[in-house]
């Protein structure tokens, strides 16, 4: 067993544990992710919804729908504004918690990533992460 994984956002008024290892971690270099975390990419470490648990605070949702109606939601702090987390309608039984926002990011160990078709020019990830052009048909089960 595996010590929790803890975080907050910026401020600290939103504070987060989730139980257990994640279930992946990954880089996600979508636009979107890119204009969210005001960076690159985003970096995701996802839990199963059962492990993850707000200690502290209260999250405020923006809401974004594909063609197929299926909803993404990025949570944050309304205070700091700080992105703490995603869901999603496709993948309900999961949570994507910011990987910036964890307390001990040197537990970070990122196996892919998502959407380089849209990635920076300049950026240079580690040799041994997978790349993935878009998104992979059975990434989450």
């Amino acid at each position: 067993m595996t010590d929790d994984l803890t975080g907050a956002c910026l401020c600290g008024a939103v504070r987060y544990r989730c139980r257990g290892e994640p279930l992946s971690m990954g880089l996600c270099q979508c636009e979107r992710c890119q204009r969210q975390s005001g960076s690159a990419f985003l970096i995701a470490t996802v839990f199963a919804q059962e492990a993850v648990q707000l200690e502290s605070g209260e999250l405020k949702t923006y809401a974004a729908f594909d063609a197929d109606g299926m909803g993404l939601y990025r949570h944050f702090c309304p205070t700091c504004g700080s992105a703490v987390m995603i869901t999603l309608d496709r993948y309900p039984g999961i949570r994507s918690m910011m990987g910036g926002t964890l307390d001990d990011k040197t537990r970070l160990k990122p196996s892919f990533s998502l959407w380089c078709s849209s990635a920076q020019p300049w950026l240079q990830l580690p040799a041994g992460i997978e790349l993935f052009a878009e998104y992979p048909d059975g990434l989450i089960a």
